[in-house]
């Protein structure tokens, strides 16, 4: 057990939520949203502290720690800062009289983080669970909003039935293999058990990423949970997911070869024959994904459906990183490319919807592009962000966005799938329009009638913390798109 200093970034956050939560009745109504904040913050960025001295083990063959593992998490955590910060906003604007919150955002930034280490599929079916049980709470938290009920009866329906089918699938697999472990070897004559298992693990896992055709609760779930748990969702929880993914899909291509595992996920994996109904079955998600995401986000006049068609499309372009450099070929993956896109991905869409909380009126009234008008020209500081972060989710140089794009699409033409990588340029050139049709809102002349209602009283001590996450989130951005090698490109 002397290994169990790497999940210490883990303990910490959890150890950061359980502190929130026992501390909130001890809280008047208006100092939780002052001091309940900082201390989840605090405790978050002991977790990225942690992540250094993290071991580079395994744990009792649940959990895994790598290079790659260690950025993914330091995306989740930082996302998770954002998800704090706009949270503060959000509920000290609305005057909330409850602080519960904070503690289930921390919860859920863990579980997301031990997605992304698990190797084990009840470990990672833990880690699901405490992901989405406090995101459910989060969605409904308004309990006396419409949407909200909506929202979160339609994901909490739809998560329990896919929770089920993904432990369906594992229990099948178990069947298949005699264990829970990403890599055991499938028994023979049982190959079948296996591969049907695997596919509902993998739809399971789609689900959480809000990929099509399993996308049908985003758009309605993003609406109704407040900007600031819709940035949050859009990131942390599509990280882990996405991570989660990579590490099966690994898994299965290791499984069928017999090879030994191999667990850092930089590392190539070759394999004899790879599957090619797996391959058919990621095309089909891929290009599902970027049509529906891409050409639905035109249509849209509210922000965060806007981007929930964004997470739609970005699950599309994400997963092609799965066939690459040349995965019916030679039968190598490199999941570089994908998780490179995925930390950009996450911190642009957290950066952007934090942001756009903080210029949005009372109870999120303001959050449609006509009310949004000039709000940059009141707000040009987080307003600068957020068109940093929207110029990387349209793929504009020189920000992170850009190289990510150009990256998994000039790996895509090597692998042979240059018809894939040009579907998926030209629909990105579609999105880029309503992306940018947000930037020019943000910053064209504001309208008389711009204040809505409380948004313009509220206390400074709510800008401060999501000021500093947002540009902690546009500096990342640039950062990263001049040292890629901190994005696993390579």
């Amino acid at each position: 057990m002397n290994n169990i200093i790497y999940l210490l970034p883990v303990i910490c956050v959890v150890l950061g939520g359980m502190v929130a939560l026992a501390a909130e009745p001890f809280f008047s109504d208006e100092n939780k949203h002052k001091v309940l904040p900082w201390v989840s913050a605090f405790f978050i960025a002991l977790g990225v502290v942690a992540l250094y001295y993290a071991n580079t083990e395994t744990l009792l063959g649940l959990y895994a720690m790598d290079p790659v593992r260690r950025v993914l998490c330091m995306a989740i955590l930082l996302c998770g800062f954002l998800g704090i910060s706009g949270l503060q906003w959000t509920l000290g604007r609305e005057q909330f009289k409850g602080g519960e919150a904070y503690g289930l955002m921390m919860l859920a930034t863990s579980g997301a983080m031990l997605m992304t280490q698990a190797i084990d599929f009840v470990a990672l079916f833990i880690a699901m669970e405490l992901t989405s049980f406090p995101i459910y709470a989060l969605v409904g938290i308004r309990r006396k909003d419409i949407n909200a009920n909506e929202g979160v009866f339609k994901y909490f329906v739809s998560g329990a039935i896919f929770s089920a089918i993904f432990l369906y699938g594992v229990s099948l697999i178990y069947g298949a293999t005699g264990s829970t472990h990403f890599c055991g070897q499938v028994i023979d004559g049982r190959i079948a058990i296996y591969s049907v298992g695997m596919l509902f693990v993998i739809a399971g896992l789609l689900f959480k990423a809000g990929a099509a055709p399993l996308h049908f609760w985003v758009a309605d779930v993003y609406t109704g949970a407040s900007v600031a748990v819709t940035g949050f969702m859009a990131a942390v929880v599509k990280v882990g997911a996405l991570a989660a993914l990579g590490t099966v899909w690994v898994s299965v291509l290791v499984t069928r070869s017999g090879a030994e595992a191999v667990w850092n996920l930089a590392e190539s994996v070759t394999v004899a024959n790879p599957s090619q109904a797996l391959f058919y079955v990621i095309v089909v998600v891929a290009l599902l994904s970027m049509v529906i995401g891409a050409f639905s986000g035109l249509a849209q006049n509210s922000v965060r459906r806007i981007l929930a068609f964004s997470a739609v499309m970005n699950a599309g372009f994400i997963v092609i990183g799965l066939l690459l450099p040349n995965y019916l070929g030679k039968g190598e993956i490199q999941m570089g490319p994908m998780f490179y896109f995925l930390v950009t991905y996450a911190i642009a869409s957290a950066g952007a919807l934090t942001g756009i909380a903080y210029m949005s009126g009372m109870d999120d009234c303001k959050e449609n592009l006509e009310d949004l008008q000039g709000a940059g020209r009141r707000r040009p500081f987080v307003a600068l962000g957020v068109a940093v972060c929207l110029a990387s989710l349209a793929g504009l140089p020189p920000v992170a966005g850009f190289l990510a794009k150009f990256t998994l699409f000039t790996e895509a033409f090597n692998a042979g799938l240059g018809w894939l990588a040009i579907a998926g340029f030209g629909l990105s050139l579609v999105a880029a329009v309503y992306y940018l049709r947000i930037a020019c809102v943000l910053f064209a002349p504001a309208k008389d009638n711009a204040c809505c209602g409380h948004s313009c009283k509220v206390s400074v001590a709510y800008v401060y913390l999501l000021r500093f996450a947002v540009a902690v989130a546009a500096i990342a951005l640039l950062v990263i798109s001049v040292h890629p090698a901190f994005a696993l490109i390579g």
